[in-house]
């Protein structure tokens, strides 16, 4: 058994297993661009999207948080009439969203109450996008996730900055693959109101000492919001970890865990 992970842009991925499609955090539209784009923050796609939500078929969906690269209305309004009823998983406090865009299958993600997609196991982990935020009821309203398919263990980060005790956290989950954000934040940035990630030395050195194998995300789609593909190369090798870099539709195919 393998496990294939094809990238899709920003933080999309396809992870394939055992004859399961799950996709991550599917950005297959260029909301961002229609609907916030000014002077100050131009947000102009530099590709176009490689795929539609149906055209890849998925066995169900997770999403991290509620941005609209993330949770994409225009992905997933699209998906839904076009007939798709996979389920979709995202944190419970944002779900409303995808009850307003007639999700028949919604699956309320809440931290460490894992759940299944056909053979995979999925553990959300909290997350920090810069910092930790949860809802009234103390559901936490970002969330990473760690997907156990293939006999692999994958951390998908989502948009994430680090907090105190995730790195231990993750090293007793020993994952296989790590899915980080390396745009990283500045000041130029923080004052357009882009929420900034993990930037390339952080991403690299939370991979090296998982000893996991590092595919870097939100990257390449947008020049406001991205990184160079030499600086991430630099950094994973300063800091030795083990870095593949995929662009749109490229995949990696991963040996049985």
């Amino acid at each position: 058994m393998r496990l294939r992970i094809t990238y899709l842009g920003q933080c999309g991925f396809l992870l394939e297993a055992a004859g399961n499609r799950i996709v991550t955090d599917p950005y297959l539209s260029d909301y961002v661009d229609r609907n916030f784009f000014s002077p100050e923050t131009p947000w102009k796609r530099r590709y176009p999207a490689p795929a539609t939500l149906a055209q890849l078929n998925p066995d169900g969906v997770i999403v991290s948080h509620s941005h609209g690269d993330h949770l994409d209305p225009w992905t997933i309004g699209a998906y839904v009439e076009s007939g798709g009823e996979a389920p979709i998983a995202a944190p419970a406090p944002e779900c409303a969203l995808l009850e307003d865009l007639n999700v028949k299958h919604i699956l309320r993600a809440r931290a460490d109450e894992p759940f299944v997609i056909g053979s995979a196991t999925i553990t959300p982990i909290p997350c920090a996008h810069t910092e930790l935020h949860r809802d009234d009821a103390g559901d936490y309203q970002e969330l990473s996730y760690l997907i156990e398919a293939g006999g692999l263990k994958v951390f998908f980060a989502g948009d994430m900055s680090l907090y105190d005790g995730l790195a231990e956290r993750l090293e007793a989950e020993r994952p296989d693959v790590v899915l980080l954000p390396a745009n990283g934040r500045d000041e130029a940035r923080t004052a357009a109101g882009i929420i900034g990630n993990t930037n390339e030395a952080e991403a690299a050195r939370l991979a090296a000492r998982l000893g996991a194998l590092y595919i870097p995300m939100r990257w390449d789609l947008y020049e406001i919001n991205g990184c160079d593909e030499a600086v991430i190369l630099a950094a994973a090798r300063d800091a030795g970890a083990r870095v593949h870099l995929l662009r749109p539709l490229d995949a990696i195919d991963l040996p049985e865990g």
